[in-house]
């Protein structure tokens, strides 16, 4: 092997090295942007579930009638 071909060997593995850690980090953060999305929709259904509750127990003015205040 020349130096010519060692020198273009070593680029490649550098290279491929390079990838691998790119790689290694863009599925870190896919993982963590995963288990936040998850975390997100787990209080958004929380959130949601608390408000029905809460607009089920209050029953609330009527539809179409004027506050109290007019």
């Amino acid at each position: 092997m020349n130096e010519r071909d060692e020198a273009r060997l070593v680029r490649l593995e550098e290279l491929v090295a390079h990838q691998q850690a790119a790689i290694e980090d863009l599925s870190r953060q896919l993982t963590d942007s995963w288990r936040q999305a998850e975390k997100l929709r787990s209080e958004l259904a929380r959130l949601n579930d608390r408000f029905q509750d809460i607009e089920d127990t209050a029953g609330g003015p009527p539809a179409n009638q004027p506050p109290p205040h007019w």
